[in-house]
Protein backbone atom coordinates (compact mmCIF):
# COMPACT_ATOMS: atom_id res chain seq x y z
CA UNK A 1 0.00 0.00 0.00
CA UNK A 2 1.06 3.88 -0.79
CA UNK A 3 1.98 6.10 2.02
CA UNK A 4 -0.22 8.97 1.92
CA UNK A 5 1.25 12.57 3.94
CA UNK A 6 -1.75 14.71 5.61
CA UNK A 7 -1.59 18.01 8.00
CA UNK A 8 -2.87 16.92 11.41
CA UNK A 9 -5.45 20.58 12.24
CA UNK A 10 -4.67 19.43 16.44
CA UNK A 11 -0.43 18.97 16.37
CA UNK A 12 -0.07 21.17 12.20
CA UNK A 13 2.47 17.87 11.99
CA UNK A 14 2.80 16.50 8.68
CA UNK A 15 1.71 12.69 9.23
CA UNK A 16 1.38 9.78 7.19
CA UNK A 17 -1.27 6.83 6.48
CA UNK A 18 -1.81 3.76 4.51
CA UNK A 19 -3.67 4.15 1.13
CA UNK A 20 -4.40 2.74 -1.93
CA UNK A 21 -3.50 3.99 -5.85
CA UNK A 22 -6.62 2.39 -6.61
CA UNK A 23 -9.03 4.38 -4.51
CA UNK A 24 -9.64 7.87 -3.19
CA UNK A 25 -9.02 8.77 0.43
CA UNK A 26 -10.97 11.78 1.79
CA UNK A 27 -11.37 12.79 5.10
CA UNK A 28 -12.93 16.46 6.16
CA UNK A 29 -13.57 18.42 9.73
CA UNK A 30 -16.21 21.25 9.83
CA UNK A 31 -15.89 23.94 12.12
CA UNK A 32 -17.20 27.15 12.46
CA UNK A 33 -16.08 30.36 10.23
CA UNK A 34 -14.75 32.37 13.42
CA UNK A 35 -12.57 29.60 14.08
CA UNK A 36 -10.73 29.37 10.51
CA UNK A 37 -11.03 33.12 10.17
CA UNK A 38 -9.04 33.37 13.37
CA UNK A 39 -6.79 30.30 12.48
CA UNK A 40 -6.58 31.38 8.87
CA UNK A 41 -6.59 34.32 8.43
CA UNK A 42 -5.58 36.21 11.71
CA UNK A 43 -8.81 38.26 11.75
CA UNK A 44 -10.83 37.32 14.64
CA UNK A 45 -11.35 39.69 17.63
CA UNK A 46 -13.02 40.22 21.07
CA UNK A 47 -13.81 43.24 22.01
CA UNK A 48 -14.38 43.11 26.27
CA UNK A 49 -16.31 45.92 27.45
CA UNK A 50 -17.32 47.64 31.11
CA UNK A 51 -19.58 50.23 32.41
CA UNK A 52 -19.43 51.62 36.00
CA UNK A 53 -22.20 53.40 37.09
CA UNK A 54 -24.54 52.69 34.16
CA UNK A 55 -27.80 54.57 34.30
CA UNK A 56 -31.25 54.16 32.22
CA UNK A 57 -30.77 54.72 28.73
CA UNK A 58 -26.64 55.58 28.55
CA UNK A 59 -25.10 53.34 25.56
CA UNK A 60 -22.32 51.24 27.25
CA UNK A 61 -20.48 49.28 24.50
CA UNK A 62 -19.94 50.16 21.00
CA UNK A 63 -17.99 48.36 17.68
CA UNK A 64 -18.09 50.04 14.44
CA UNK A 65 -15.94 48.46 10.95
CA UNK A 66 -13.64 51.13 9.61
CA UNK A 67 -12.05 48.41 7.39
CA UNK A 68 -11.41 49.82 3.76
CA UNK A 69 -10.74 46.60 2.28
CA UNK A 70 -14.31 45.58 1.37
CA UNK A 71 -14.34 43.01 4.70
CA UNK A 72 -17.38 42.29 6.42
CA UNK A 73 -17.44 42.83 10.44
CA UNK A 74 -19.50 39.66 11.43
CA UNK A 75 -20.62 40.02 14.96
CA UNK A 76 -20.84 36.07 16.01
CA UNK A 77 -21.89 36.42 19.78
CA UNK A 78 -22.20 39.11 22.74
CA UNK A 79 -22.34 37.96 26.42
CA UNK A 80 -23.49 40.89 28.94
CA UNK A 81 -23.48 40.81 33.01
CA UNK A 82 -25.22 43.33 35.33
CA UNK A 83 -24.62 44.08 39.06
CA UNK A 84 -28.43 44.68 39.02
CA UNK A 85 -31.49 43.54 37.32
CA UNK A 86 -31.67 45.57 33.69
CA UNK A 87 -32.91 45.53 30.36
CA UNK A 88 -30.35 45.58 27.44
CA UNK A 89 -30.97 46.78 23.75
CA UNK A 90 -28.66 46.01 20.64
CA UNK A 91 -28.76 48.53 18.22
CA UNK A 92 -27.40 49.43 14.59
CA UNK A 93 -26.11 53.23 15.30
CA UNK A 94 -25.49 55.87 13.25
CA UNK A 95 -23.01 58.97 14.21
CA UNK A 96 -19.90 59.73 15.88
CA UNK A 97 -19.24 58.28 19.15
CA UNK A 98 -17.71 60.19 21.88
CA UNK A 99 -17.15 60.25 25.69
CA UNK A 100 -16.41 56.68 26.55
CA UNK A 101 -13.28 54.69 26.54
CA UNK A 102 -11.35 53.94 23.85
CA UNK A 103 -10.82 50.08 23.41
CA UNK A 104 -8.37 48.07 21.48
CA UNK A 105 -9.64 44.52 20.30
CA UNK A 106 -7.46 41.97 21.03
CA UNK A 107 -6.61 39.78 18.05
CA UNK A 108 -8.00 35.90 19.20
CA UNK A 109 -4.86 34.24 17.55
CA UNK A 110 -1.74 35.25 19.48
CA UNK A 111 0.65 34.07 16.69
CA UNK A 112 -0.97 37.44 14.60
CA UNK A 113 0.33 40.79 14.76
CA UNK A 114 -3.17 42.14 12.81
CA UNK A 115 -5.00 44.53 14.22
CA UNK A 116 -9.11 45.04 13.83
CA UNK A 117 -9.38 47.80 11.44
CA UNK A 118 -12.62 49.24 13.60
CA UNK A 119 -13.15 51.64 16.19
CA UNK A 120 -14.47 50.32 19.94
CA UNK A 121 -15.21 51.87 22.85
CA UNK A 122 -16.93 51.37 26.43
CA UNK A 123 -18.77 53.26 29.13
CA UNK A 124 -15.46 52.40 31.58
CA UNK A 125 -16.15 55.37 34.11
CA UNK A 126 -17.36 58.03 32.47
CA UNK A 127 -20.19 60.05 33.97
CA UNK A 128 -22.68 59.75 30.43
CA UNK A 129 -21.28 56.39 28.62
CA UNK A 130 -20.55 56.98 24.92
CA UNK A 131 -22.38 59.94 23.52
CA UNK A 132 -22.99 61.22 20.03
CA UNK A 133 -24.39 57.73 18.60
CA UNK A 134 -28.27 56.85 18.11
CA UNK A 135 -29.64 53.71 17.69
CA UNK A 136 -31.59 53.83 14.52
CA UNK A 137 -33.04 50.07 14.06
CA UNK A 138 -33.40 47.83 17.32
CA UNK A 139 -31.81 44.51 16.49
CA UNK A 140 -32.77 42.71 20.02
CA UNK A 141 -32.97 43.17 23.74
CA UNK A 142 -32.66 40.96 26.79
CA UNK A 143 -33.28 40.93 30.66
CA UNK A 144 -30.37 40.61 32.80
CA UNK A 145 -31.10 39.42 36.34
CA UNK A 146 -29.50 40.94 39.49
CA UNK A 147 -25.59 40.04 39.35
CA UNK A 148 -26.57 37.97 36.11
CA UNK A 149 -25.32 37.13 32.83
CA UNK A 150 -26.99 36.58 29.73
CA UNK A 151 -26.29 36.03 25.54
CA UNK A 152 -27.23 37.83 22.98
CA UNK A 153 -28.05 34.72 20.17
CA UNK A 154 -26.62 36.16 17.08
CA UNK A 155 -25.10 32.93 15.31
CA UNK A 156 -22.96 35.00 13.33
CA UNK A 157 -25.92 36.86 12.09
CA UNK A 158 -24.92 40.63 12.01
CA UNK A 159 -22.21 41.38 9.43
CA UNK A 160 -21.40 45.47 9.64
CA UNK A 161 -20.28 46.94 6.12
CA UNK A 162 -17.48 49.55 5.99
CA UNK A 163 -18.85 52.33 8.66
CA UNK A 164 -21.87 50.24 9.80
CA UNK A 165 -21.88 50.19 14.07
CA UNK A 166 -23.43 48.38 16.61
CA UNK A 167 -23.54 49.33 20.25
CA UNK A 168 -25.42 48.16 23.63
CA UNK A 169 -27.54 50.15 25.18
CA UNK A 170 -28.58 49.68 29.39
CA UNK A 171 -31.93 50.83 28.71
CA UNK A 172 -33.54 50.23 31.91
CA UNK A 173 -32.90 49.21 35.34
CA UNK A 174 -31.01 50.09 38.73
CA UNK A 175 -27.73 52.36 38.53
CA UNK A 176 -25.11 49.59 38.35
CA UNK A 177 -21.89 48.50 37.05
CA UNK A 178 -22.49 46.83 33.36
CA UNK A 179 -20.05 44.56 31.60
CA UNK A 180 -19.87 42.15 29.18
CA UNK A 181 -17.75 40.87 25.48
CA UNK A 182 -18.55 40.78 22.15
CA UNK A 183 -16.94 38.18 19.26
CA UNK A 184 -16.39 38.83 15.76
CA UNK A 185 -14.45 38.10 12.99
CA UNK A 186 -13.61 39.76 9.21
CA UNK A 187 -14.29 38.27 6.09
Amino acid sequence: MARIDYKNDLTRAVEEAEGSDGRLNVSSRSDERAYYNSRDEGQCYTVPFDFQSATATEFGAYWKNTSTNGKDLVISSIGVNAVNACRVKLWFVTGTAAGGTTITPTNLNRASSNAATATAMEGGTAATGIAGITGEDLVDFLYVPALGHEEFRLSDRIRLGQNDAIAIEYFEGTTGDFSGVIFGYYE
